[in-house]
């Protein structure tokens, strides 16, 4: 999602990494073994099974920390 924040154009984006899906703010997708900071403030790693692309499947539940700051970012 892109939205305006302040005039300035943010990207949030989904990204499921260890057992949730997890938003981050940024235009590109974390690859497999890396890290990013989710918007609940926690450091999480992407695994391959969690990026469709790379057969993987987005069944893990949405983070509410991150769902509650991307509402309120919006």
């Amino acid at each position: 999602m892109i939205t305006v924040l302040n005039g300035v154009i943010v990207v949030f984006r989904w990204q499921q990494a260890e057992g949730k899906r997890h938003a981050l703010e940024g235009a590109f997708a974390p690859r497999p073994e890396e890290s990013f900071v989710a918007l609940c403030g926690e450091e999480v790693t992407v695994a391959r099974e969690d990026v469709p692309q790379l057969g993987g499947h987005w069944f893990d539940p949405t983070c509410g920390g991150c769902a509650a700051t991307w509402l309120s970012r919006i």
